[in-house]
C-alpha cells in the first residue's frame, strides 16, 4: 500500500461515525430497575401463595394484595413499554398467580341449600365507644339482627346503648365492657348461655355462647376481636387468637362475627376457613367489599391515605347457607358495620 493510500485509510478511520449508543430504554440502569421490580413482585407473590408472612412487616403488607396487583400491572405495563420482555414475562406470571387467588372473591359460590331457620347476624366496631351510638340503634331497628357482635365496647358506650333501647331490641346479652379497645358485647334476640371455654385468652375480650333458637334448634356464636398485629409484639398474640378460635366439631353449627384484624389473604385466616368455615362475603361475591380504613393519619401530611381493607367478617360453619352479605355505611368509626343473612342446616 502506498503512503498516500495509507494516509487516506487513517483519515477515514478518524472521521468514521462513533458507535451508536443504546437507546435509553436499553440502558443498564433501566434494566436493573426493571429486574428489581420483578424481584419484588415475585417475592410478594411467593409470600402470599405460600403463607410466609411470619413477621410484622410481612403480616401488615399482605393485607394489601388487591392493591398490589394493580401496582404490579402498572409495573408490567412499563416493562412492556421499555421492551424488557424477559422481566415482563416473569412479572406477568406472578401477577396472574395473585389474580387467581383473588378473583374468586367476586364470583358467588354455589352452595348446598339448607332447610333450617334463617339467622341475621350483624357486627359493629364502636371505635373505642366513639361511634355514633344512635346510628347503631337505627341499624338494629332497620335490619333486625338475631345476633349482634359489638367490639371496642367501653363502659360508657354499653350504658348509652342500654339507655337508647338496645336491651329492649336484643334482650339477651353477654357484655364485657372495658376501657380502650378491650371490651366486647354479644347481644341476641334468643336466649343464650355463655361458653366459658371460648375467647378467654386474648388481650381483647371475645365471647362465645350457645343460642337457643327454639324448636330444638341451636347455634353457637362467637363475637370476635383478635389482637391487632400493629406492632411486632402483637403478632404472636394475634396468631394465638386464631389458634384458639373454635373449630367445627360435629355439634351445633358455629357462626363467628366481628373484627378479625385479618383479610382473606392472611394465612391464619385461610387456615381457619380451611378448618370448615365459609366466609359470607366471599360466598356471595362480595369478597372485595372493604370494611376498614383509618379515620385519621396517612402520609405526606395526610395526602396519601392507607387503602381500605376487609378486616370484618362473618364466617359460618360449612353447611350453613349464606343468603346475603352487606357492608353498611359507617358513622364515627374506622370500621363499617357488616350484615349477613344465613340459613342453618
Amino acid at each position: 500500500m502506498s503512503d498516500e493510500a495509507g494516509a487516506v485509510a487513517v483519515a477515514e478511520q478518524e472521521t468514521a461515525a462513533p458507535a451508536e449508543k443504546p437507546r435509553w430504554y436499553r440502558r443498564r440502569w433501566v434494566r436493573f430497575l426493571s429486574w428489581a421490580g420483578t424481584a419484588g413482585v415475585v417475592a410478594y407473590s411467593l409470600e402470599r401463595l405460600f403463607g410466609l408472612e411470619t413477621r410484622w412487616l410481612l403480616v401488615t403488607t399482605i393485607a394489601f394484595v388487591p392493591y398490589f396487583i394493580l401496582a404490579a400491572v402498572a409495573g408490567l405495563g412499563l416493562q412492556l413499554l421499555v421492551r424488557h420482555w424477559a422481566a415482563a414475562i416473569a412479572t406477568g406470571a406472578a401477577v396472574l398467580a395473585l389474580a387467581a387467588v383473588v378473583a374468586p372473591r367476586v364470583i358467588p359460590d354455589s352452595q348446598a341449600e339448607a332447610s333450617g331457620p334463617e339467622l341475621t347476624v350483624m357486627s359493629v366496631n364502636l371505635y373505642v365507644g366513639q361511634a355514633n351510638l344512635q346510628y347503631v340503634i337505627d341499624l338494629v331497628e332497620e335490619h333486625e339482627p338475631d345476633l349482634l357482635s359489638v367490639q371496642e365496647l367501653t363502659p360508657g358506650a354499653a350504658e348509652a346503648l342500654a339507655g337508647l333501647g338496645l336491651d329492649e331490641l336484643l334482650p339477651y346479652s353477654v357484655q364485657e365492657p372495658d376501657e380502650l379497645a378491650v371490651g366486647t358485647g354479644l347481644y341476641s334476640v334468643h336466649p343464650l348461655e355463655r361458653i366459658e371455654t371460648v375467647g378467654r385468652d386474648g388481650i381483647f375480650y371475645q365471647i362465645g355462647a350457645e343460642i337457643d333458637l327454639g324448636g330444638g334448634e341451636q347455634v353457637r356464636f362467637m363475637a370476635v376481636h383478635t389482637a391487632a398485629p400493629a406492632t411486632p409484639e402483637r403478632v404472636p398474640l394475634w396468631e394465638e387468637d386464631f389458634e384458639n378460635m373454635p373449630r367445627p366439631d360435629g355439634g351445633a353449627p358455629w357462626v363467628l362475627a366481628g373484627d378479625f384484624n385479618a383479610t382473606l389473604d392472611h394465612d391464619d385466616m385461610r387456615e381457619l376457613l380451611g378448618a370448615g368455615y365459609t366466609d359470607a362475603a366471599e360466598a356471595t361475591g362480595g369478597g372485595l367489599d372493604m370494611t376498614w380504613r383509618p379515620i385519621e393519619g396517612g402520609y405526606l401530611n395526610g395526602l396519601v391515605k392507607v387503602p381500605a381493607v376487609a378486616l370484618d367478617h362473618v364466617i359460618a360453619e360449612e353447611g350453613v347457607e349464606i343468603l346475603d352479605w352487606e357492608v353498611l355505611d359507617k358513622q364515627g368509626s374506622d370500621h363499617a358495620p357488616v350484615l349477613a343473612r344465613l340459613r342453618l342446616p
